[in-house]
């Protein structure tokens, strides 16, 4: 097995525990307005473009097309012009305007790269190809590092991306590798019809010739299965998938779990959330306990972050956060928006509420 140093991942870790309490929305009269941990700010005074709430940060676009951040109680102009491209993630932004690509990271702008014609922004890294000599370059934790030299060839074939993995086949020796925690890994020196998926700190992936069901976790290869699943796919830490005998199990944290005996007709992993349908039943596992959320499958729901949000069958207002349900509003609701932890929904047309941390605020 193959083993490395995992500070940095619990550093992470430690930065965005404290980082749960930034949204975003537009009120009735179209007014921008950020929300920092019970408090309300208006942003903008006429409608903005779009805008996305990160970790750490909210951006936007606003009615002039300026890419603008509300940052620690303040708002800063990034950029101007048109087009401008952005994404917020868990721990930085990274935006562009045709072929500069820039980051905001730590409260520092950095440009990037003046030719970066393809791009993918995750959670702790940002991954683009330089259009002038082919290569691809990657920006982790502050430093850029180049991930494959295409003066050549084309040096990636096919490839996925994780909160804070790169995993990829390398064209010309179609070696299965990855790139984690700032240290390139080979996980497989030949594949072919390669099926795989890529979350925080693992990589899952079947090498048909083979059949078994692999993972790379926290730098150490895991045999999952001997027998190619039906599917699978990848979360925080995570891998949720259906074996060969249509049984639901998670492989979590280092170890495979047996969930249900029976093939759902749907699941989802989003982070850290696994949710399935059983017999009707609306399920998830949490803390290691499966728990049956509703019995019968809720429309609409949403997951996010450590929590599922929805509306029951009388419209009203459900959380399931820390192992446990709650309704936190008795009044009908048309639509629920989750971020993160955050759960925002509208009462009677022209109020916002926002629940956040067990308390629900209103505006």
């Amino acid at each position: 097995m193959k083993k490395i140093l995992i500070s940095m991942a619990f550093i992470f870790a430690s930065q965005f525990a404290s980082a749960q309490y930034l949204a975003a929305f537009n009120d009735y009269l179209y007014r921008f307005w950020a929300f920092e941990a019970g408090t309300f700010t208006q942003l903008e005074y006429i409608e903005i473009q779009n805008y996305q709430v990160g970790g750490i940060l909210i951006a936007y676009l606003d009615n002039g097309s300026n890419l603008k951040i509300y940052h620690h109680g303040k708002t800063e102009t990034l950029m101007t012009g048109d087009p401008i491209k952005y994404k917020a993630t868990d721990y930085l932004l990274g935006y562009s305007m045709y072929e500069q690509l820039n980051v905001f990271d730590k409260g520092e702008k950095r440009v990037l790269s003046t030719q970066a014609d393809a791009y993918v922004i995750e959670d702790s890294l940002i991954v683009w190809r330089n259009r002038i000599n082919k290569n691809i370059e990657v920006y982790y934790n502050g430093q850029v590092f180049q991930l494959e030299d295409g003066l050549i060839y084309q040096p990636i074939g096919t490839f996925k991306t994780g909160d804070n993995v790169i995993a990829y086949v390398q064209s010309s020796t179609e070696q299965l590798k990855v790139f984690y925690l700032g240290e390139t890994y080979v996980l497989d020196d030949f594949v072919q019809d390669l099926v795989f998926d890529a979350g925080r700190d693992i990589v899952a992936y079947i090498d048909i010739p083979d059949m078994e069901f692999k993972a790379f976790y926290r730098g150490e290869d895991y045999t999952l299965e001997s027998f190619q699943p039906m599917s699978f796919k990848a979360g925080d830490d995570m891998v949720a998938y259906v074996d060969n005998m249509g049984r639901l199990k998670l492989f979590d944290k280092g170890k495979v779990i047996d969930i249900s005996n029976f093939e759902p007709d749907f699941y989802e992993v989003t982070d850290r959330v696994l949710v399935y349908e059983e017999q009707g039943f609306f399920k998830t596992y949490c803390n290691g306990e499966v728990y049956v959320v509703e019995r019968y499958i809720p429309q609409p729901f949403r997951v996010d972050y450590n929590s599922i949000a929805y509306l029951d069958e009388n419209r009203f207002v459900k959380v399931f956060q820390n192992c446990e349900p709650k309704v936190i509003n008795y009044v009908k609701v048309k639509e629920i928006d989750l971020i993160r932890d955050l759960v925002i929904y509208v009462i009677n047309i022209n109020k916002t509420a926002i629940y956040f941390n067990g308390e629900t605020y209103e505006h």
